[in-house]
């Protein structure tokens, strides 16, 4: 007995394979914006006069720290970056299980659709609207991940059953249940991803205008990798501990979305025709979501990263700004020499 107990709490225990999704969600993501971001403030300046898209680019650099910025006025630096970056962390992992209510909210829904006609059809006639972006979410899937194929297909007719007062069938309903894991830490690394990438692509394009605009044509590189190193030196420091931790954290949420979304296939998960099957089903989803949650492999990981992320939280505040005036002085001198 003690052997399937802990069996059943090692599987939440993240491998390396968790870890490089995170990873390469992250980079891909970093490098879109990035790509993306590049893109953007080229087209401002081919269109637009230099100092509007010099206000762009500003304003896009503030808009990506503001909410540290606000909350910074009331508290500490150190406990609004903590605080931020500790409530994306436990999104990250206990949020993936909680999310996992949406198919109490779901099937609560399909419930009283067939004593109240007219808001299913309502009901009907909106999740055919909207199917053709869950087509596109599908054939992502299909494209990112083999084993979403292995769902299939029944075909069934939806007439007789519970599904005939949906805009979709059990086939989609269980695509659906093997994607929706998925969503918090796609969304966790995805953002600040996102975040990262924009601001590389502000300091790479304001380093080459600014290059530009006191240097000339031969400013450009010195003003890219000016800007450049200043980043990464503002970053390094705390980042080295701040992005992995992250990392970690979205390896949890999506350690626990893999056993969810294979779930719907081996248990063959809201495969029935009925309520009371759909609720029998979401009942085992829960289950399995509560002993994440419990699960004492989860609580310890939440602590690390949490008391991981101040330290990296007072490192940012206290120590990465002297890091940075001390390289950059360093750097301020090779460039006069260099000019000179």
């Amino acid at each position: 007995m003690k052997d399937i107990e802990n069996r059943n709490r090692d599987r939440f225990k993240i491998s390396p394979k968790d870890v490089k999704w995170s990873v390469r969600v992250f980079i891909l993501s970093a490098i879109s914006a990035f790509v993306f971001g590049i893109l953007a403030y080229v087209l401002m300046l081919t269109f637009a006069e230099p100092e509007p898209v010099s206000e762009v680019i500003i304003s896009t650099a503030s808009a990506a720290t503001a909410k540290v910025v606000a909350t910074s006025d009331y508290i500490s630096p150190m406990w609004a970056i903590f605080i931020f970056n500790s409530i994306a962390a436990s999104c990250a992992v206990i949020g993936t299980g909680l999310f996992m209510m949406v198919h109490k909210m779901l099937i609560s829904d399909i419930n009283i659709r067939p004593k109240y006609r007219l808001y299913a059809r309502f009901s009907i006639l909106f999740e055919k609207t909207i199917m053709p972006v869950n087509r596109l979410l599908i054939e992502i899937t299909n494209l990112a991940d083999r084993d979403f194929s292995s769902i299939g297909r029944s075909d069934q007719d939806k007439k007789g059953t519970i599904w005939q007062y949906c805009g979709y069938g059990k086939d989609e309903y269980r695509m659906f249940a093997y994607m929706i894991p998925y969503t918090v830490p796609l969304l966790i690394l995805i953002v600040n991803g996102f975040l990262m990438g924009i601001l590389f692509a502000f300091f790479t394009f304001n380093g080459a205008m600014t290059g530009l605009q006191l240097f000339g044509m031969e400013g450009i590189a010195i003003g890219i990798v000016y800007n450049v190193i200043y980043f990464f030196i503002s970053i390094v420091p705390h980042g080295i501990i701040e992005i992995p931790i992250i990392l970690v954290a979205a390896a949890l949420g999506y350690r626990f979305a893999y056993i969810q979304a294979h779930d719907v296939i081996d248990k063959e998960l809201f495969t029935g025709n009925d309520i009371e099957t759909l609720k029998k089903d979401a009942s085992y989803i829960f289950d399995t979501t509560k002993e994440y949650i419990l699960s004492g492999y989860t609580l310890k990981m939440l602590g690390i990263i949490i008391l991981t992320l101040l330290i990296a939280a007072y490192i940012e505040t206290y120590v990465t700004l002297g890091i940075v005036e001390k390289v950059m002085q360093e750097l301020d001198g090779y460039v006069d020499l260099l000019l000179s």
